[in-house]
């Protein structure tokens, strides 16, 4: 249902904007732009990389860096193809927590960490970007300064906050097992305000590989309000409805429609060439020798170190 949900809403835009429209739109656009645009994505997706990789570091999982690659490349993709919003973070707690000999709940908390850092901090650029853009831009200021110093706040109480004696057996440590990881997940949420930067500007690129001239702030709150609605299950990976919704706030914003729709399509297809990009370094690099794949024969089980 939800692929077809997805080629009836492709199949209505294309047939409103005209195949003409946008084929002149993807014609005209600056390949330069949007070369620069696929290098930023790969940027972003390496830093996510090692947010996850932090995140699993203070959990105590410790998977060689080739699995988290693939696992986490792998997962992207199949989230661009399942019928589930999840299915592609599935995909990864199910590789990690066999393939290094972790426990599930352990690797899940880290992809809810990473998930939810991210999220949290397209928010917080989603708020920042309705007050410099719909709002007074002393709005903005005073937010982002409150943030830096809440932040710096932060920082300073979460290394001497009181934190529970919560027993090794407990269900509790399941959800945070101890003051490092805590801290870790709050030195990640900082990071994700960079990442979300960096993927911002790199929708902001391919809108102006489309001829696009859009405050990057208003990319900023279109792009959140966009993430919040692909949430919803009805497409398949957000097929259709990411680009019926980019057409709708790039024509608000004194674009055209068929330019909105080419920055949606542009940024499915950059994410999907940035993950392929990733496993392809990472299969070259574990053939070559520099990367290993398999997890340290100390933290295998007998059986598993006998079979390999």
């Amino acid at each position: 249902m939800r692929l077809a949900v997805s080629l009836a809403v492709v199949a209505g835009l294309v047939i409103k904007l005209s195949p003409g429209e946008i084929a002149r739109t993807v014609r005209d656009a600056d390949p330069w732009l949007l070369l620069a645009a696929l290098l930023l994505m790969l940027v972003a997706q390496v830093l996510v990389l090692l947010k996850w990789s932090m995140l699993l570091r203070a959990r105590g999982v410790r998977p060689s860096a080739g699995l988290v690659v693939r696992s986490y490349a792998i997962g992207n993709l199949l989230s661009n193809v399942l019928p589930t919003a999840v299915g592609g973070d599935v995909y990864r707690v199910y590789r990690v927590q066999r393939e290094a000999n972790a426990r599930a709940a352990d690797v899940t908390m880290t992809v809810l960490f990473e998930r939810a850092t991210g999220y949290g901090a397209m928010t917080c650029f989603g708020a920042l970007g309705a007050a410099f853009y719909y709002g007074e831009a002393w709005i903005g200021i005073v937010a982002l300064a409150g943030g830096a110093v809440v932040a710096a706040l932060l920082a300073l109480a979460l290394t001497r906050m009181p934190f529970p004696a919560i027993p090794q057996d407990h269900v509790l440590r399941n959800l945070l097992a101890h003051r490092r990881e805590l801290i870790a997940v709050y030195q990640m949420a900082v990071c994700s305000l960079a990442i979300q930067a960096i993927y911002i500007t790199t929708i902001a690129l391919a809108g102006r590989a489309f001829g696009l001239h859009v405050s990057w702030w208003y990319w900023c709150f279109s792009t959140w309000v966009i993430a919040v609605a692909l949430l919803l299950p009805v497409t398949l990976g957000g097929l259709g409805l990411r680009e019926s919704s980019y057409s709708a706030f790039v024509k608000h914003a004194g674009g055209t429609a068929a330019q909105g729709a080419s920055v949606g399509f542009a940024l499915g297809a950059l994410l999907v060439c940035a993950n392929l990009l990733l496993l392809a370094v990472s299969e070259l690099a574990m053939r070559l020798g520099y990367v290993r794949y398999a997890p340290p024969d100390e933290a295998l089980p007998a059986a598993a170190r006998a079979r390999t």
